[in-house]
């Protein structure tokens, strides 16, 4: 299974997100859009994971007591070498904090995760073209500041449906 632990938005919070995501893909046309449904924010990537080990994961996230909070998303960004604009907002240290302690529950269960630097972001648009020099202030993209109440990481399987696009799934123990 390819997995990874995410917070996974509320339908109003989705709704704000993919709005954002079709503004943003309307000034870059040749990008490609990330499908609402899959809009997330990733706190560790795994990658493989035995179905074993993928159901003691979400025994022990479902452990880790999260006080809700909110994070502001309030700007878009872009990562060049990964070609992708994002969406997100100042690092909210309750958002740190869930992301660390995340990770250290993939350690204690010897789940192999990316240890690069947690950057909060929510991935908008893909294979972004490069940009050249400064581009033109039409092609940055506004966004209206809002709020996304975080409540709880889950692990999320990436999935291929029948016409082959890829599909995220959060898995809960509930």
């Amino acid at each position: 299974m390819r997995c990874f632990v995410a917070c996974w938005p509320d339908e109003a919070t989705r709704a704000r997100l993919d709005r954002a995501a079709h503004d943003a893909h309307q000034r870059h046309l040749r990008a490609r859009r990330v499908h609402g449904g899959n809009l997330h924010l990733t706190l560790a990537f795994i990658g493989e994971l035995p179905f074993a080990s993928a159901h003691e994961l979400v025994a022990a996230l479902g452990g880790l007591s999260v006080e809700a909070f909110e994070w502001r998303i309030d700007h878009v960004g872009r990562f060049e070498r990964a070609r992708v604009l994002w969406a997100g907002g100042p690092p909210e240290p309750a958002l740190v904090e869930l992301a660390e302690r995340v990770r250290e529950e993939l350690k204690t269960l010897r789940v192999r995760f990316d240890e690069k630097r947690f950057a909060a972001h929510v991935t908008l648009l893909r294979d972004l073209p490069p940009q050249r020099g400064h581009e033109p202030a039409d092609l940055v993209v506004p966004i209206e500041p809002f709020t996304w109440p975080m409540r709880e990481a889950l692990l999320v399987v990436s999935e291929r449906d029948a016409q082959g696009a890829t599909v995220y799934r959060p898995l809960r123990s509930d």
